[in-house]
């Protein structure tokens, strides 16, 4: 059973997120907000979003309303620092237009602690989300070496001075714990599942055999495109009929169309880079999704896309896909350094029908359950 949707909060809601990065920006961090402050409006909340943009003027009226303010340039296209005033003029506002609690997401940007101290000085909740779940891997040893140091430093600040720590996953509870001493409540993220779920007239059996891979991930270091397209490679000639799809972009995009051209699967091996949602969908509907990485997730929301399509997963162990086995839905877990047992789990999912997943557990998965879910930690956090 799903929990009960809450009741149409009083129109005296406002939530204020307070970001390094929003939308236009993407990555997983902007979605959830995004997403999250979507489905708040929707239930009759009033939401403003505070972020970090030179290039993108403010929406100041929507619902969520956005204010944009300038900054320095961005460290990797995501680490900027917000220019000198900024808290003061966000404070202003705030002040003004009664605000519930204050939003802020992930432990090292410098927007989470200015959320977090402006909610202190508002006498209003900070309600932090931390979405990592271990350090930074995948990076040089000078930018691991300088987020040790902010996580030591700023991140602990901001974890220890938010009122109520949400973690994105079981992972992101355990390190918020090891980091910071403070005991998170976890808080997984979310999808759009109408945008996903299995229609009703593809009946409960997709396809008599499945013979699609499915890769959806950034091309970069780590997140494991290599590894998919060996293990499609040995498995070709037991399946003619099946494709490998690639769905990203990123730094080693080159890299992979280099691999699959010189590929003794060349032919059957499709590049799709950035695709938009629906196209998404349906390719993982009655595929194999393959999620190889080896990154430090958080709670990956392309595994619940993948189950709510009626994908069968195969994964490295991340937090998600345990999540995922655990709840019944039909995935594999291997570890990155084992092939073989790769080849051997995606053969598996290739000759186990697809089927669509259960509706309770899908259901789960909907932005609109976490949204009331969110507002429910508000209102347990307020002062009366």
């Amino acid at each position: 059973m799903t929990a009960p949707v809450l009741p149409v909060p009083e129109p005296a809601h406002h939530i204020a997120f307070v970001v390094n990065n929003f939308l236009p920006k993407i990555g997983g961090v902007e979605f959830h907000v995004a997403a999250l402050a979507k489905e708040l409006a929707n239930l009759g909340v009033r939401v403003t979003i505070f972020s970090l943009d030179n290039d993108t003027p403010s929406d100041l009226a929507s619902n969520p309303k956005i204010v944009r303010f300038k900054c320095s340039p961005a460290v990797g296209g995501v680490l900027a620092w917000p220019w000198p005033g900024t808290a003061r003029k966000i404070r202003k506002m705030l002040a003004q237009e009664s605000v519930t609690a204050i939003s802020s997401h992930t432990r090292f940007f410098p927007m989470s602690l200015i959320g977090v101290r402006l909610a202190r000085r508002l006498s209003v909740p900070g309600i932090h989300t931390e979405h990592g779940s271990a350090e930074v891997k995948g990076v040089s040893p000078l930018v691991a070496l300088a987020s040790r140091l902010i996580d030591k430093t700023m991140g602990r600040l901001v974890l220890r001075g938010a009122t109520t720590v949400l973690c994105i996953s079981e992972g992101a509870r355990d390190f918020v714990r090891e980091l910071a001493g403070v005991n998170g409540q976890v808080f997984h993220n979310a999808i759009d599942t109408t945008a996903f779920a299995c229609r009703s007239e593809e009946g409960p059996e997709i396809a008599a055999r499945r013979t699609k891979l499915v890769y959806v991930g950034r091309v970069v270091p780590g997140k494991g495109w290599d590894l998919a397209l060996a293990t499609a490679e040995h498995l070709a000639a037991d399946y003619p009929e099946m494709e490998l799809h690639v769905v990203g972009d990123g730094t080693e995009r080159a890299a992979l169309e280099a691999r699959a051209a010189a590929s003794p699967m060349a032919d059957r091996v499709i590049v799709h880079g950035q695709q938009p949602q629906a196209r998404i969908a349906e390719l993982l509907r009655g595929g194999v999704f393959l999620n190889p990485t080896t990154l430090s997730e958080g709670f990956q929301t392309t595994l619940l896309e993948a189950v709510a399509a009626g994908a069968a997963v195969v994964s490295t162990p991340v937090g998600a896909a345990q999540y995922l086995l655990a709840a019944g839905a039909d995935v594999r877990l291997a570890e990155a350094g084992d092939s073989g047992a790769w080849v051997e789990n995606v053969r598996d999912a290739l000759d186990s029908p697809a089927s669509r997943p259960a509706p309770e557990l899908v259901a789960s998965f909907d932005w609109k359950q976490r949204a009331a879910e969110y507002l429910a930690v508000v209102d347990s956090v307020r002062k009366p």
